[in-house]
């Protein structure tokens, strides 16, 4: 099984929203409510890292292949994104850290239009504690 949705938006903060209920809805239609929270969230942070960051138009692909589920964020700039582990009195930079807690794998794709953000969500697989 090989299903997939994907959303083309402009760097606007009310697409994060957007995506965030589109993903919602698909993984409702897709029957695979378990992994709502995990993929919510991800879709928020890498579509607001997107608007924020690359402030450049930007689509989201969902992609749900039998046990595994992958997010895909493709912007038009090319600086690949930082991890950075956040202290708790800082007031931003938890994005990429709340994707590394949520999925089960990410990374980045860079390409000449850009570049991709990834995560993936096995759904056998509980999200890093």
């Amino acid at each position: 099984m090989n299903l997939e949705t994907t959303l083309r938006a402009a760097p606007k903060t009310e697409s994060v929203e957007y995506a965030r209920r589109l993903a919602a809805r698909t993984l409702q239609t897709w029957s695979v409510l378990q992994a709502e929270e995990s993929v919510t969230a991800i879709v928020a942070e890498l579509v607001a890292n997107a608007v924020r960051h690359a402030g450049t138009p930007l689509e989201l692909r969902l992609v749900h292949n039998d046990d595994l589920i992958r997010i895909e964020v493709r912007d038009g700039d090319q600086r690949l994104p930082v991890l950075r582990y956040p202290q708790p009195e800082d007031e931003g930079g938890r994005g990429l850290y709340i994707v590394e807690r949520y999925s089960t794998a990410w990374g980045t794709i860079p390409a000449p239009d850009g570049k991709v953000v990834w995560a993936e969500i096995s759904l056998g697989t509980s999200p890093r504690p």
